[in-house]
């Protein structure tokens, strides 16, 4: 593919030929590593919460409908990874501020040069959840197979946001990775209930060892 000193970039790196020390993202919460994975620190990032608690992705056929008291947790539940456009003109998105969020961020990415990594949720309305970290697996990369894995954790809003503690709402996160794939078989997300932990690990910046020099 036209991208591949990238990937191999991130391959080097992941096998430990080269590693730069740092947190990564907008967030300050620790980082966790997956055990069959390396940690990513040059992605970007967009989130997006609806406080009406809708869905905020579907598929081609629409999104799923939601009476205004049902709670289903799988029913506001996406994970997706995108490798082509055509992975994103198969999705739906909510006509509200967050759906419009996250679609336009999506829509922006050349996946020439990245992937896109994306999660829907639902979340206590007097409650958020914080991106952590992410990962891919070298070994499944190296076959074109884009495996992501996000980390997350929860922490209770600030104390001065009025809340309903039984309300539940949506959040979306699109991640942006530096590094193509032909395709995606599998993805895997982690939650931690508290966001204090302790400090992350060294991460490594894939763009660093571009030949291009260039960022994604």
């Amino acid at each position: 593919m036209a991208d591949v000193p990238r990937r191999r970039a991130l391959l080097a790196a992941a096998s430990g030929i080269a590693a730069l020390a740092g947190c990564a993202g907008s967030e300050t919460a620790s980082n966790t590593v997956s055990s069959r994975g390396r940690p990513v620190d040059d992605y970007e990032l967009e989130k997006a919460r609806d406080e009406n608690g809708g869905a905020l992705v579907g598929g081609e056929d629409g999104l799923p409908s939601l009476s205004a008291d049902e709670r289903a947790r799988h029913r506001r539940t996406t994970r997706r990874v995108l490798v082509a456009d055509e992975d994103l003109s198969e999705l739906t998105f909510a006509e509200t501020d967050a759906g419009e969020r996250l679609r336009s961020f999506l829509a922006a990415t050349d996946f020439g040069s990245a992937s896109a990594y994306l999660l829907a949720m639902p979340v206590r309305a007097c409650r958020e959840i914080r991106f952590r970290s992410v990962s891919v697996n070298p070994g499944e990369l190296a076959d074109d197979d884009l495996h992501p894995h996000a980390n997350f954790c929860q922490a209770y809003r600030p104390a001065d946001v009025e809340c309903d503690p039984e309300a539940t709402h949506t959040v979306g996160f699109a991640i942006r990775i530096p590094v193509v794939a032909d395709r995606s078989t599998g993805s895997g997300s982690g939650m931690r209930g508290s966001c204090r932990g302790r400090e992350p690990p060294a991460v490594f910046n894939a763009s660093s060892f571009g030949s291009d020099g260039d960022d994604a």
